[in-house]
Protein backbone atom coordinates (compact mmCIF):
# COMPACT_ATOMS: atom_id res chain seq x y z
CA UNK A 1 0.00 0.00 0.00
CA UNK A 2 0.69 3.57 -0.88
CA UNK A 3 0.62 5.23 2.45
CA UNK A 4 0.53 9.70 1.77
CA UNK A 5 0.95 11.90 4.91
CA UNK A 6 -0.67 15.40 3.14
CA UNK A 7 -0.82 18.09 5.49
CA UNK A 8 -2.81 21.87 4.13
CA UNK A 9 -0.37 24.31 4.88
CA UNK A 10 -2.33 27.30 6.22
CA UNK A 11 -3.76 30.03 8.60
CA UNK A 12 -6.71 29.79 10.55
CA UNK A 13 -9.72 31.29 9.16
CA UNK A 14 -11.94 32.02 12.48
CA UNK A 15 -11.62 35.47 14.50
CA UNK A 16 -8.09 35.07 15.26
CA UNK A 17 -5.50 33.87 12.19
CA UNK A 18 -2.82 33.26 14.33
CA UNK A 19 0.57 34.11 13.46
CA UNK A 20 2.69 32.37 10.25
CA UNK A 21 5.43 31.57 12.93
CA UNK A 22 3.27 29.22 15.13
CA UNK A 23 0.44 28.01 12.42
CA UNK A 24 3.30 27.27 9.64
CA UNK A 25 6.71 27.53 9.87
CA UNK A 26 7.28 25.85 13.40
CA UNK A 27 5.27 23.10 12.93
CA UNK A 28 6.29 22.26 9.37
CA UNK A 29 9.83 22.25 10.73
CA UNK A 30 9.19 19.35 13.36
CA UNK A 31 7.51 17.70 10.13
CA UNK A 32 10.56 18.45 7.96
CA UNK A 33 12.73 16.67 11.05
CA UNK A 34 10.53 13.71 11.47
CA UNK A 35 10.19 12.74 7.92
CA UNK A 36 14.35 13.02 7.60
CA UNK A 37 14.69 10.85 10.22
CA UNK A 38 12.28 8.44 8.79
CA UNK A 39 13.30 8.79 5.27
CA UNK A 40 9.65 9.39 3.98
CA UNK A 41 8.45 11.95 1.52
CA UNK A 42 5.70 14.37 2.63
CA UNK A 43 2.69 15.99 0.87
CA UNK A 44 2.15 20.29 1.41
CA UNK A 45 -1.19 21.50 -0.17
CA UNK A 46 -0.17 24.87 0.42
CA UNK A 47 -2.85 27.35 0.63
CA UNK A 48 -1.35 30.17 -2.41
CA UNK A 49 -4.01 32.44 -1.85
CA UNK A 50 -1.81 33.74 1.29
CA UNK A 51 1.15 34.25 -0.73
CA UNK A 52 -0.79 36.03 -3.17
CA UNK A 53 -2.01 38.42 -0.62
CA UNK A 54 1.14 38.36 1.27
CA UNK A 55 3.22 40.00 -2.04
CA UNK A 56 0.29 42.24 -2.72
CA UNK A 57 0.70 43.90 0.55
CA UNK A 58 4.14 43.91 0.67
CA UNK A 59 4.31 47.59 1.31
CA UNK A 60 3.76 46.22 4.54
CA UNK A 61 6.94 44.87 6.82
CA UNK A 62 5.40 42.20 8.41
CA UNK A 63 3.55 40.88 5.24
CA UNK A 64 7.29 40.99 3.67
CA UNK A 65 9.12 39.61 6.04
CA UNK A 66 6.77 36.52 6.15
CA UNK A 67 6.92 36.34 2.23
CA UNK A 68 10.35 35.71 2.69
CA UNK A 69 10.09 33.37 5.28
CA UNK A 70 7.19 30.80 3.86
CA UNK A 71 8.99 31.37 0.73
CA UNK A 72 12.30 29.72 2.09
CA UNK A 73 10.40 27.15 3.93
CA UNK A 74 8.68 25.73 0.79
CA UNK A 75 11.84 25.58 -1.19
CA UNK A 76 13.21 24.53 1.71
CA UNK A 77 10.29 21.59 1.43
CA UNK A 78 10.77 21.15 -2.46
CA UNK A 79 14.55 20.76 -2.30
CA UNK A 80 14.29 18.11 0.21
CA UNK A 81 12.13 15.97 -1.63
CA UNK A 82 8.46 16.99 -0.31
CA UNK A 83 5.50 17.20 -2.44
CA UNK A 84 4.23 20.85 -3.06
CA UNK A 85 0.61 20.80 -4.22
CA UNK A 86 -2.07 23.08 -4.82
CA UNK A 87 -4.78 24.38 -2.17
CA UNK A 88 -7.14 27.11 -2.74
CA UNK A 89 -9.08 29.12 -0.64
CA UNK A 90 -10.26 31.70 -2.53
CA UNK A 91 -12.02 34.08 0.15
CA UNK A 92 -8.11 35.14 0.36
CA UNK A 93 -9.39 37.47 -3.12
CA UNK A 94 -11.31 39.63 -0.22
CA UNK A 95 -8.93 39.81 2.84
CA UNK A 96 -7.44 42.72 3.76
CA UNK A 97 -4.25 43.90 5.68
CA UNK A 98 -5.55 46.17 8.42
CA UNK A 99 -3.36 47.38 11.63
CA UNK A 100 -0.59 44.68 11.44
CA UNK A 101 -2.96 41.88 11.28
CA UNK A 102 -5.47 40.16 8.51
CA UNK A 103 -9.00 40.68 8.17
CA UNK A 104 -10.48 37.49 7.25
CA UNK A 105 -13.92 37.97 4.87
CA UNK A 106 -15.48 34.33 4.07
CA UNK A 107 -19.21 35.63 2.71
CA UNK A 108 -16.66 34.07 -0.84
CA UNK A 109 -15.20 31.21 0.81
CA UNK A 110 -15.40 28.43 -2.40
CA UNK A 111 -14.64 28.95 -6.05
CA UNK A 112 -18.58 28.18 -6.64
CA UNK A 113 -18.86 31.88 -5.12
CA UNK A 114 -17.40 33.27 -8.24
CA UNK A 115 -17.90 33.40 -11.94
CA UNK A 116 -16.51 30.78 -14.24
CA UNK A 117 -14.24 33.08 -15.06
CA UNK A 118 -13.02 34.53 -11.95
CA UNK A 119 -12.29 31.28 -10.65
CA UNK A 120 -10.43 30.22 -13.92
CA UNK A 121 -8.03 33.71 -12.71
CA UNK A 122 -7.65 32.38 -9.54
CA UNK A 123 -6.52 28.85 -10.24
CA UNK A 124 -3.52 30.20 -12.63
CA UNK A 125 -2.57 32.78 -9.73
CA UNK A 126 -2.26 30.93 -7.22
CA UNK A 127 -0.71 28.48 -9.09
CA UNK A 128 1.75 30.94 -10.68
CA UNK A 129 2.78 32.23 -7.52
CA UNK A 130 3.52 28.48 -6.07
CA UNK A 131 5.86 27.95 -9.31
CA UNK A 132 7.24 31.30 -8.66
CA UNK A 133 8.76 30.32 -5.71
CA UNK A 134 9.52 26.23 -6.20
CA UNK A 135 10.43 26.66 -10.21
CA UNK A 136 8.08 22.88 -9.74
CA UNK A 137 5.11 22.85 -10.85
CA UNK A 138 1.92 21.40 -9.09
CA UNK A 139 0.23 18.57 -10.63
CA UNK A 140 -2.39 17.99 -7.55
CA UNK A 141 -5.20 19.65 -6.31
CA UNK A 142 -7.19 19.55 -3.42
CA UNK A 143 -10.03 22.30 -2.79
CA UNK A 144 -10.26 24.80 0.17
CA UNK A 145 -12.79 23.24 2.61
CA UNK A 146 -13.14 20.10 0.73
CA UNK A 147 -15.44 22.79 -1.71
CA UNK A 148 -14.75 21.31 -4.90
CA UNK A 149 -18.46 21.46 -6.50
CA UNK A 150 -19.08 22.02 -9.31
CA UNK A 151 -15.78 20.54 -10.68
CA UNK A 152 -17.33 21.77 -14.26
CA UNK A 153 -16.19 25.04 -12.62
CA UNK A 154 -12.39 24.61 -12.63
CA UNK A 155 -12.23 21.40 -14.75
CA UNK A 156 -10.94 23.20 -17.77
CA UNK A 157 -8.66 25.36 -16.03
CA UNK A 158 -6.61 22.73 -13.81
CA UNK A 159 -6.08 20.91 -17.37
CA UNK A 160 -4.67 23.67 -18.62
CA UNK A 161 -2.25 24.31 -15.69
CA UNK A 162 -1.17 20.18 -15.89
CA UNK A 163 -2.83 19.79 -12.18
CA UNK A 164 -4.69 15.90 -13.32
CA UNK A 165 -4.55 14.67 -9.34
CA UNK A 166 -7.56 15.76 -7.06
CA UNK A 167 -7.12 14.86 -3.26
CA UNK A 168 -10.47 16.40 -1.81
CA UNK A 169 -13.57 13.41 -1.39
CA UNK A 170 -13.70 11.92 1.61
CA UNK A 171 -16.60 8.57 1.93
CA UNK A 172 -20.20 9.65 3.18
CA UNK A 173 -18.30 13.60 3.90
CA UNK A 174 -21.15 16.12 3.90
CA UNK A 175 -21.33 19.57 5.30
CA UNK A 176 -23.79 22.40 4.41
CA UNK A 177 -22.78 25.57 6.51
CA UNK A 178 -22.98 29.69 5.20
CA UNK A 179 -19.52 29.11 4.86
CA UNK A 180 -18.77 26.39 2.41
CA UNK A 181 -20.31 23.45 1.58
CA UNK A 182 -19.29 19.63 0.28
CA UNK A 183 -21.35 16.49 -0.41
CA UNK A 184 -19.48 13.38 -1.10
CA UNK A 185 -22.49 11.06 0.23
CA UNK A 186 -22.47 9.34 -3.92
CA UNK A 187 -18.71 8.24 -3.64
CA UNK A 188 -17.73 4.59 -3.35
CA UNK A 189 -15.50 3.51 0.01
CA UNK A 190 -12.33 3.36 -2.88
CA UNK A 191 -8.71 4.62 -2.61
CA UNK A 192 -8.66 5.69 -6.23
CA UNK A 193 -10.31 6.25 -9.67
CA UNK A 194 -10.80 7.80 -12.34
CA UNK A 195 -12.58 10.86 -13.34
CA UNK A 196 -14.59 13.65 -15.56
CA UNK A 197 -17.25 15.76 -14.64
CA UNK A 198 -17.62 14.97 -10.93
CA UNK A 199 -14.71 13.75 -8.78
CA UNK A 200 -17.39 11.45 -6.71
CA UNK A 201 -18.24 9.34 -10.11
CA UNK A 202 -15.91 7.00 -11.13
CA UNK A 203 -15.52 6.83 -14.71
CA UNK A 204 -12.64 4.52 -16.28
CA UNK A 205 -11.78 6.90 -19.16
CA UNK A 206 -11.70 9.97 -17.21
CA UNK A 207 -8.87 12.86 -17.33
CA UNK A 208 -8.69 13.19 -13.74
CA UNK A 209 -7.51 10.62 -10.60
CA UNK A 210 -9.48 10.93 -7.32
CA UNK A 211 -6.95 9.88 -4.54
CA UNK A 212 -9.47 9.76 -1.90
CA UNK A 213 -8.82 11.26 1.61
CA UNK A 214 -9.48 7.92 3.90
CA UNK A 215 -12.52 7.79 5.65
CA UNK A 216 -13.05 7.02 9.88
CA UNK A 217 -16.16 6.54 11.40
CA UNK A 218 -15.60 8.27 14.45
CA UNK A 219 -17.85 7.94 17.66
CA UNK A 220 -18.87 10.04 20.56
CA UNK A 221 -16.85 8.36 23.13
CA UNK A 222 -13.81 9.19 21.41
CA UNK A 223 -14.95 13.16 21.23
CA UNK A 224 -15.46 13.24 24.99
CA UNK A 225 -11.67 11.46 25.53
CA UNK A 226 -11.04 14.52 23.58
CA UNK A 227 -12.28 16.87 25.57
CA UNK A 228 -11.17 15.43 28.95
CA UNK A 229 -7.57 15.15 27.50
CA UNK A 230 -7.13 18.68 26.44
CA UNK A 231 -8.49 19.94 29.83
CA UNK A 232 -6.02 17.80 31.85
CA UNK A 233 -2.90 17.88 29.57
CA UNK A 234 -3.16 20.88 27.62
CA UNK A 235 0.64 20.83 26.95
CA UNK A 236 0.22 17.89 25.19
CA UNK A 237 -3.38 17.82 23.38
CA UNK A 238 -3.26 21.31 22.87
CA UNK A 239 -2.79 22.55 18.77
CA UNK A 240 0.89 24.14 18.17
CA UNK A 241 -0.97 27.00 16.07
CA UNK A 242 -2.47 30.63 17.86
CA UNK A 243 -5.17 30.70 15.81
CA UNK A 244 -8.93 29.85 15.76
CA UNK A 245 -10.84 27.88 13.48
CA UNK A 246 -14.00 29.18 11.90
CA UNK A 247 -16.97 27.88 14.10
CA UNK A 248 -19.75 26.12 13.50
CA UNK A 249 -20.75 25.13 17.26
CA UNK A 250 -23.66 22.98 15.69
CA UNK A 251 -21.40 20.32 14.33
CA UNK A 252 -19.05 20.28 17.06
CA UNK A 253 -22.71 19.30 19.25
CA UNK A 254 -23.48 16.70 17.19
CA UNK A 255 -20.19 14.69 17.92
CA UNK A 256 -20.75 14.39 21.23
CA UNK A 257 -23.70 12.92 20.90
CA UNK A 258 -23.45 10.88 17.64
CA UNK A 259 -21.21 9.23 15.29
CA UNK A 260 -19.40 11.06 12.70
CA UNK A 261 -17.96 10.39 9.15
CA UNK A 262 -14.45 11.69 9.73
CA UNK A 263 -11.13 10.96 7.97
CA UNK A 264 -7.81 9.83 8.36
CA UNK A 265 -6.03 12.60 10.30
CA UNK A 266 -3.23 13.50 12.77
CA UNK A 267 -4.05 16.92 14.27
CA UNK A 268 -3.94 16.33 17.62
CA UNK A 269 -5.55 13.13 19.62
CA UNK A 270 -6.97 12.05 16.13
CA UNK A 271 -3.71 11.03 15.22
CA UNK A 272 -3.83 8.28 18.40
CA UNK A 273 -6.52 6.40 15.47
CA UNK A 274 -3.82 5.87 12.11
CA UNK A 275 -2.85 2.51 13.29
CA UNK A 276 -6.66 1.48 13.38
CA UNK A 277 -7.15 3.61 9.93
CA UNK A 278 -4.58 1.97 8.25
CA UNK A 279 -5.26 -1.62 9.64
CA UNK A 280 -9.15 -1.04 7.73
CA UNK A 281 -7.52 -0.03 4.67
CA UNK A 282 -5.34 -3.34 4.94
CA UNK A 283 -9.39 -5.14 5.45
CA UNK A 284 -10.54 -3.12 2.61
CA UNK A 285 -7.30 -4.16 0.53
CA UNK A 286 -6.95 -0.61 -0.46
CA UNK A 287 -3.90 0.82 -2.73
CA UNK A 288 -3.49 3.98 -0.96
CA UNK A 289 -4.21 5.35 2.42
CA UNK A 290 -4.23 9.01 2.06
CA UNK A 291 -4.11 11.12 5.90
CA UNK A 292 -5.20 14.81 5.83
CA UNK A 293 -3.77 16.81 8.39
CA UNK A 294 -2.69 20.52 9.17
CA UNK A 295 0.83 22.14 10.40
CA UNK A 296 -1.39 24.09 12.52
CA UNK A 297 -3.68 22.07 14.53
CA UNK A 298 -0.47 19.21 15.26
CA UNK A 299 0.13 19.27 18.57
CA UNK A 300 2.80 17.47 20.88
CA UNK A 301 0.78 13.97 21.09
CA UNK A 302 0.34 13.99 17.36
CA UNK A 303 4.27 13.53 16.84
CA UNK A 304 4.40 10.46 19.11
CA UNK A 305 1.54 8.83 17.67
CA UNK A 306 3.44 9.83 13.62
CA UNK A 307 6.51 8.19 15.29
CA UNK A 308 4.09 5.24 16.08
CA UNK A 309 2.62 4.92 12.84
CA UNK A 310 5.29 5.37 10.28
CA UNK A 311 7.01 2.27 12.46
CA UNK A 312 3.97 0.41 12.00
CA UNK A 313 3.76 0.88 8.69
CA UNK A 314 6.92 0.17 7.22
CA UNK A 315 7.09 -3.32 9.72
CA UNK A 316 3.78 -3.91 7.71
CA UNK A 317 5.42 -3.33 4.66
CA UNK A 318 3.77 -0.36 3.01
CA UNK A 319 5.95 2.79 1.55
CA UNK A 320 5.17 6.41 1.93
CA UNK A 321 5.28 8.12 -1.53
CA UNK A 322 3.86 11.33 -3.44
CA UNK A 323 0.85 11.32 -5.31
CA UNK A 324 1.45 9.88 -8.67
Amino acid sequence: MQIHLSFDHELFFGANTGTLEKCILEPTQLLMELAEKNNIPLIFFVDAGYLVQLKENSKHSRCKDDLEKISAQLVKLSAAGHQIALHVHPHWEDCKFVDDKWIIDTKRYKLSDFSKEDASKIISKYNKALFDITGRKCTAYRAGGWCIHPFSLIKETLKENGITIDSSVYFKGYHDSPAHFYDFRTAKDKAEWKFENDPCKEDNSGSFKEITITPDKIGPVFYWDLYLKMKSAPEKYKPLGDGMWLKDKGRIYKQFHSSTDHFACADGYFSSRLINNLEQCEQKKFERMMVLSHPKSLAPCSFEYLKEFIAFAKQRGHQFTILN
